[in-house]
Formats: C-alpha cells, structure tokens, sequence
C-alpha cells in the first residue's frame, strides 16, 4: 500500500512539474497606444505654425520568440506605431496637417521575475529598426535608422495555453534626414495590452 501511494505521489509530482512550461516557443501580439508629448515638442519649436494633436493612432506588432527560466522571452517581431497626426494653422494664414508615419523589425530581450505560478513582472530592452515618413501638407520627408528601446513588461498566464501581456515601451527615434523640417527626434512613449501563445 505504502509502494503505491509512492508511486501515485511521484507520478503526480511528475505530471505537475511537465504541465508547468517553463521554456516554450511563442507567437504574440499586441496594440498600443503613444502617449507622448512629441507633437508638443514640434509645437514648441514651430515659430511659423501651431500644432494641435489629433487622437492618438493605434499601433500593433507581432512577433515570434522563445520562452525560458520560466516567463523570461526574447522575441523578434514587427511593428507599426500608431499614427500621430496634427492639424496646423499657419501665422500667415491657413491651415494644414501634419503627420508621420513609422514602422519595422525589432528584437527584444524580456528579462522577468514570477512572483507567483501565474504573474511576472521585468522589463524590456530591445533593437527596433524603422522607417519614418513625414507628410507636411504634402511635403514628404523619409528616414530610416535603428535605435534602442526600452520598457517595463508584465505577463499573466493562463493555463498553459498562454499568457496576457502589457508592457510600457519608450522610443527615441534619433531623425537625420529632417534637418530643417524637425528639430526634435520621433519619439513614442506606448502603452500596450497583448496575448501569446506558448508552443
């Protein structure tokens, strides 16, 4: 009797420690939204125009990684910011828009704490790779570049199916090509709520 209940104690220990994934493959994704002052910032320093922000564009990404030590991922992905948008009204006269769209490839690297079998809590440093058009009243302006992100990220599984995502990332897109059309880098501070699945 005492070999069986044994046995039945170590296969159930066994069958709990295969259910708790701590290493998988994932596939996730996410919205977000930039609650930046980077249009305030433009505003400031544009003597021949005002600039009144629209709502916030909303931006997504996707991506595929790998989950270890538990709720730790590096991930590679791709993302489009939400669009920040303004309308201008020119000293002289007038009015227009204002608007610049970004997007590209990142990596990312989610160190995590689990403070209990279902949340973790960390922070994010990543790579992002971008392109940047700026659309002035129809003047175009494009560049590219890569530059380093930063965040805060937190994760709630569910089972072992996945786990929910939300994240607060800051970008600083450093500009080269708007010399004379921006003064101030493209940033977007994100505010984000995801879903991923573990394989």
């Amino acid at each position: 009797m005492k070999k069986t209940l044994t046995t039945l104690a170590l296969l159930a220990a066994a069958t709990g420690v295969h259910a708790e994934k701590t290493s998988a493959f994932t596939l996730g994704g996410a919205l977000s939204v930039d609650v930046s002052d980077y249009i305030e910032q433009v505003d400031d320093d544009a003597a021949f125009a005002s600039l009144d922000e629209d709502v916030p564009g909303i931006g997504a990404d996707i991506y595929a990684g790998f989950m270890f030590a538990g709720a730790s991922t590096v991930r590679v992905g791709y993302r489009v910011f939400g669009v920040q948008e303004a309308d201008v009204d020119y000293v002289l006269g007038g009015s227009g828009d204002f608007e610049v769209e970004t997007d590209g490839m990142y990596v990312a690297l989610d160190l995590m704490m689990p403070l209990n079998e279902t949340f973790a809590l960390g922070g994010t440093l990543g790579i992002q790779n971008w392109d940047a058009e700026v659309d002035a009243d129809g003047d175009k302006f494009k560049d590219d570049g890569s530059d380093v992100f930063y965040g805060v990220r937190a994760k709630w599984k569910i089972q072992e199916m996945g786990a929910v995502t939300a994240s607060i990332n800051r970008y600083k897109l450093g500009t080269s090509d708007f010399t004379g059309t921006l003064d101030h880098d493209i940033e977007f501070t994100t505010f984000g709520g995801g879903f991923e699945f573990f394989f």
